[in-house]
């Protein structure tokens, strides 16, 4: 498996009301595969539990998605990849609606 040096995350995220899901896409703008790693965190226990965590390949110039049905209030969202040409879209989202204050595109994510 390759190495997922490029690592970010959202930070913590209070989901807006009628919030019940979140979406993470992300995008191979590469000449070839690329690894991803999707980590998904309730952040009310202490400490806090991960929901999701997913490793998926993603072919060249194409893109991959997870959505995954909320059942908390405050959470956050690490990606990994091991290539500065995927980006990460992430929003949290009601329905088929995005979230106001819940959508992070690639360069609102914090660099860890």
């Amino acid at each position: 498996m390759a190495t997922l040096d490029n690592r970010y995350t959202t930070g913590p995220v209070s989901i807006s009301q009628n919030g019940n899901n979140v979406r993470v896409l992300a995008l191979n703008n590469g000449q070839r595969e690329h690894q991803a790693r999707v980590i998904i965190y309730d952040l009310e226990p202490v400490p806090k539990t991960v929901l999701l965590d997913e490793t998926f390949t993603i072919a060249p110039k194409s893109q991959n998605d997870i959505e995954f049905i909320a059942n908390f209030n405050i959470y956050e969202v690490q990606v990994q990849t091991d290539s500065s040409r995927v980006y990460f879209w992430i929003g949290g989202r009601a329905g088929n609606e995005n979230l106001v204050g819940n959508v992070f595109l690639h360069k609102d994510l914090i660099k860890i």
